[in-house]
């Protein structure tokens, strides 16, 4: 292993290392001062309320109350499929006709209208 020699004494010139050290010292004040500084700000920030309390609970939304609708046409219809989208619910009736589309109102069950095939 050959390692530069100063030219004054013949010892190992460690400059290099040095500098590093130093370098990582300043490091780690400067992050032990930002942490300090981060709980000194936290700290007086503080209202003196426990974080417990100043954390809003779960919401709660408000149940609607379920509805009963009747569906047009005839009885001899049966529901092949619902889906819902945009705030009404779709229920596909399968009939002797071929079959429409009913548009529900889920917050007062009316039918709000109705698509079927000419």
């Amino acid at each position: 292993m050959d390692r530069t020699r100063d030219s004054r004494n013949g010892t190992p010139d460690l400059r290099g290392l040095k500098a590093l050290v130093i370098g990582l010292g300043v490091l780690i004040v400067l992050g032990t001062a930002l942490v300090i500084g981060v709980v000194v700000k936290r700290f007086m920030e503080s209202t003196g309320t426990p974080a417990i309390a100043a954390r809003p609970g779960p919401a709660t939304v408000p149940r609607p109350a379920p509805f009963t609708t009747t569906l047009p046409g005839t009885s001899s219809g049966r529901i092949a499929g619902v889906a819902a989208a945009d705030g009404v619910i779709a229920i596909w009736v399968r009939d002797d006709k071929g079959g429409r589309i009913d548009f529900i109102d889920p917050h007062t069950g009316a039918v709000v209208g109705t698509a079927a095939p000419p």
